[in-house]
């Protein structure tokens, strides 16, 4: 291993010396004060999500409703930082934080497919990225 590199615990991947986190498998490396710091990429896995961790939804993605005339979309969704609570089969039950999105959500992570419910609906997945626990 050269100089200005690490090796990654998990799966052995050798990463720059000022990763954030593994380029292969997304751990997340701790710096020199403890605290572990996520890079900005989106989420590969919301599976593997715990309860207690945070995430941004990002704004433009979600379930949306298509205009029959403009073909223009409406995200029905809230974009902003969110604390996991469950997560289901199809989606992540999660509560806002911050000021500008609270109480519960359901972000749903299935696949791309037409509602039920109307029929310019469409149910699409939420792109999120991982963040740090905000601090209180």
């Amino acid at each position: 291993m050269g100089k200005g590199q690490k090796v990654c615990p998990e799966c052995n991947a050798v990463n720059g010396a000022r990763a954030y986190q593994c380029k292969v498998c997304d751990y997340a490396f701790p710096n020199k004060h403890g605290r572990i710091r996520y890079s900005k990429r989106p989420v590969r896995d919301w599976r593997e999500l715990k309860q207690g961790d945070c995430v941004r939804v990002v704004g433009g993605s979600g379930s949306y409703y298509l205009n029959p005339h403009t073909g223009e979309r409406t995200y029905m969704s809230s974009k902003g930082k969110y604390k996991v609570h469950t997560v289901t089969y199809n989606g992540i039950l999660a509560y806002g934080i911050g000021k500008n999105n609270t109480g519960c959500e359901f972000i749903y992570m299935g696949e791309h497919e037409k509602s039920s419910l109307c029929d310019n609906m469409y149910n699409a997945p939420h792109k999120l990225i991982r963040i740090n626990t905000p601090r209180r």
